[in-house]
């Protein structure tokens, strides 16, 4: 049994995405100037490890692994595959929170906190949103950038923007509470040291009525078996040591942390996903995926 969410995964406008210049010259910016792209790319660089949510152990992990998150057949060809269910999903419940909302989602600002190397940002910015996404690490920012560099050659006359920060969520926040008309949070909460301090900084980011949209993986003995050994191990489908069990949050947690956060949490769903096919697809059980959307008082 799954949600009634409808493909829009696969009807998504092509075009070039900016990405406001807000600080000194980086990768970003050369990547652009030697693109075809007709736009200008940059981002804002942080020192940013000190702050509550950060583990500098994930940092350099997932720094090590930057130069592998545009390719759809290595480490992360899972979270690639997950945007034909996580899209839809977000999509459709941004339009379903927001009566005025059509089928796209133009003029929707929203914010993928911990967005990597923009596996999820790209695809929803085609859609139309008005995208930010940040991420702390430096390394996973610059992949960031590199992929909409090479992912948009074509120019049609309406497309989303695109924005990369190198930022924690809390330093985020600092100025740009409620700033935003959704807030994504996918694949992350169960890298952050301080779980607390990091749900309450993606609600400070949204503004009173937004979504927001978490997925990540249950504590379970199911996650233990599955989603470490069986997935980094034997399938190979996330990169070997990417995960700590001891990080892993059951659904019941993160909706008690959301709700004395100021949030209703309106749904939470079992995701599988099959190795064999590459594929997702959502099952009624939450011992392993799940995901979880709750929409801010």
């Amino acid at each position: 049994m799954s949600p009634a969410f409808s493909d829009y995964g696969y009807r998504m406008r092509l075009g070039i995405l900016r990405c406001a210049r807000t600080g000194r010259a980086t990768l970003c910016e050369r990547v652009a100037s030697s693109s075809s792209a007709s736009t200008a790319f940059g981002t804002r660089l942080f020192t940013n490890s000190s702050f509550d949510s950060v583990d500098a152990e994930e940092l350099r992990r997932f720094g090590r692994l930057s130069s592998q998150w545009a390719n759809e057949e290595d480490s992360f060809k899972a979270l690639h595959s997950f945007n034909q269910i996580r899209v839809p999903w977000i999509v459709d419940s941004i339009v379903k929170v927001d009566s005025h909302q059509q089928e796209q989602l133009a003029g929707i600002r929203v914010v993928d906190v911990g967005c990597g190397g923009g596996l999820l940002s790209i695809p929803l910015a085609r859609l139309g949103a008005s995208l930010c996404g940040i991420d702390a690490s430096e390394e996973a920012i610059r992949a960031a950038c590199i992929a909409v560099s090479s992912a948009f050659h074509a120019s049609p006359p309406k497309c989303g923007e695109i924005h990369f920060e190198c930022s924690t969520a809390e330093k985020f926040a600092e100025t740009n509470a409620s700033g935003f008309d959704a807030v994504v949070a996918s694949e992350i909460v169960e890298h952050v040291a301080d779980i607390d301090t990091f749900v309450k900084a993606c609600v400070r980011l949204a503004r009173s009525g937004a979504p927001l949209f978490f997925t990540t993986i249950n504590k379970t003995l199911a996650s233990r078996v599955f989603a470490i050994w069986m997935a980094e191990e034997v399938f190979g489908a996330v990169p070997s040591g990417v995960h700590d069990w001891s990080k892993f949050i059951e659904p019941e947690v993160l909706r008690d942390k959301l709700e004395s956060n100021g949030c209703d949490v309106r749904l939470v769903h079992g995701i599988a996903y099959n190795p064999f096919a590459n594929k997702w697809s959502w099952i009624n059980c939450t011992a392993i995926n799940y995901a979880l959307m709750a929409v801010k008082r």
